[in-house]
Parts: structure tokens; sequence; C-alpha cells
């Protein structure tokens, strides 16, 4: 029997007090993107974009 946790995913958006973000687990903050700007303060729509691109240049591990 595998008793192993599921994969969680590297990006995910979540909401600030005010805008929305693209939080890295790895990083344990704000996703770096390839400008070196942090991806903070977007709106819902962005977020939900930035992280769908980030996760298709950085695929998890098998």
């Amino acid at each position: 029997m595998n008793c192993t946790a599921p994969m969680q995913p590297r990006f995910l958006v979540r909401k600030g007090s005010t805008d929305w973000m693209v939080y890295d687990r790895q990083r344990k903050g704000a996703a770096q993107l390839n400008d070196y700007s942090l991806a903070e303060k977007l709106t819902k729509e962005q977020a939900e974009q930035i992280k769908q691109r980030l996760a298709t240049w950085n695929p998890q591990p098998a």
C-alpha cells in the first residue's frame, strides 16, 4: 500500500487584502515573473492567466 500525500500544485491564486496574487509554494511568496516582477496586485482573471502560464513553464516533477 502506497501512503504518500497527493502532490500539491506549485502555484495557486490567492486573495490578498484588496487584490489577487499568484503564490509560489517553493518561494513561499508571490511568484516571480521573467522580468523579475512579482505576480501580485492583480485582478483575479490576470492571476489565473499567469498561474496557467507558470504551471506550463514549470511542470511538477513526476
